[in-house]
């Protein structure tokens, strides 16, 4: 496996390499362009010392001339002195540079040209050398050196730097690293911020890992408490249902035997919308394509009447107000869940007195006149109850409230989402 190398290692790296290519540019810059001035200086000293070598030769018969200081001129190739050997493919009045087969350890060049001499079209060859340059040349190439040097002593500096910026850029992210590295599964506190964490980015890092953790913490919670009291709201009916069949085999009677059978068919009922919600709200349905429908009266009624064996033949009254008409996407099996669930955590904490059901536009309400949410921990009621009924809520955009009555008792009311 591809060892991953550090944000500093990638530092160094990343550095070093243009730090090298801006070297290698300057220095091949740098050559290139000492040996193009020698090479423009050549043709023009050469051009210079070639006209003056022809007025020289001009009306003698010599074959090789000097011409002070840096060139000497011979007419014909025969005349060149031994040694000298001209590079391939010279051009007219261009410089060269000897080939290496000659015998000199000088950087010498040579220029050929056609000139009329005593009236003859003849090939003369300039042969250069100049010292001074060639010394100049050499103190270039020492100050060059010396500011390469320098220039590498600049790049160590900066690479200092930049490391020890990259040092303290990425020794939150280490120390974080570690942190999270030394943390048992269970420990879901939160994160606290690395020292020297100043940058942005860093804070916001630990805020989204933070508020991803307490997203786990809530689910894991809504697990436990689903775990805890989804045997019960499970159980209820399946006990109704065995209790009904015991009882089956007592009695003969029709009138028995038929409140017992709608007795199983509630249970069923009740056992199927649970799972049927609990199900949905694992799903991620497109709610754009969900047709809503309108609740129809008979479906608080048939709530309301599943629901009064919970009351257990305490004075309690349950009525239904009808001041309006809700329009909603929630499956029939969910609103009976969402309803049932309210009227049941407010009949258990209604010893005495009214549960009501009270409709109004695109609004449900179930008011109660018990113990308030000072009587239950937390307020939170009965079973699976108000966990379920916030669920759905936050499924299908609806607002969920629960709140005391100024005379006693709860007002649990869902606003349902105006649909197109």
């Amino acid at each position: 496996m591809k060892q991953i190398k550090t944000a500093k290692q990638l530092t160094f790296t990343y550095f070093s390499i243009v730090a090298f290519a801006i070297i290698a540019f300057h220095f091949s810059m740098f050559t290139s362009m000492i040996e193009n001035i020698e090479m423009i200086y050549a043709e023009n000293r050469m051009l210079k010392d070639k006209n003056t070598a022809v007025s020289l030769l001009d009306g003698t018969e010599l074959a090789h001339v000097a011409v002070p200081p840096f060139s000497d001129v011979y007419v014909g190739k025969e005349n060149l002195p031994p040694g000298i050997v001209l590079a391939q493919g010279m051009v007219d009045d261009k410089p060269f540079e000897l080939d290496e087969a000659s015998d000199t350890t000088l950087e010498m060049f040579a220029m050929r040209s056609q000139v009329v001499l005593n009236g003859e079209l003849k090939e003369i060859y300039v042969i250069h050398y100049d010292e001074i340059y060639e010394i100049s040349e050499g103190q270039m190439f020492e100050t060059q050196s010396t500011q390469l040097i320098l220039s590498l002593l600049l790049l160590i500096v900066s690479l200092w730097v930049v490391m020890r910026i990259s040092g303290r850029l990425t020794k939150p992210l280490a120390q974080l690293t570690q942190s999270l590295g030394v943390r048992s599964p269970a420990n879901l506190s939160a994160i606290e911020l690395p020292e020297g964490a100043a940058t942005r980015e860093i804070r916001q890092l630990v805020d989204r890992l933070n508020l991803y953790q307490n997203q786990i913490r809530d689910l894991i919670e809504r697990e436990r408490a689903f775990n805890r009291y989804a045997s019960h709201e499970l159980r209820t009916p399946l006990m109704v249902m065995k209790g009904a069949t015991t009882l089956l085999g007592k009695s003969d009677s029709k009138e028995f035997l038929e409140r017992q059978r709608v007795r199983m068919a509630q249970a069923c009922q009740e056992m199927e919308d649970y799972i049927t919600t609990l199900l949905s709200l694992t799903r991620d349905e497109d709610l754009d394509v969900i047709a809503s429908r309108e609740v129809q009266t008979s479906e608080y009624d048939d709530i309301r009447q599943m629901h009064l064996g919970y009351l257990a033949g305490r004075k309690v009254t349950v009525e239904i107000i009808n001041k309006g008409q809700i329009i909603t996407k929630l499956p029939v099996p969910t609103f009976h869940i969402l309803v049932g669930n309210l009227l049941k955590n407010a009949m258990a904490c209604t010893e005495e007195g009214y549960v009501n059901i009270v409709i109004s536009e695109n609004e449900l309400a179930i008011v109660d006149s018990g113990c308030g949410l000072s009587g239950k921990p937390g307020g939170e009621g009965y079973g699976l109850g108000l966990m379920i009924v916030r669920d759905i809520c936050a499924k299908y955009d609806c607002s969920f409230s629960l709140v005391d009555n100024a005379d006693g008792g709860c007002r649990a009311t869902v606003v349902f989402p105006h649909s197109s």
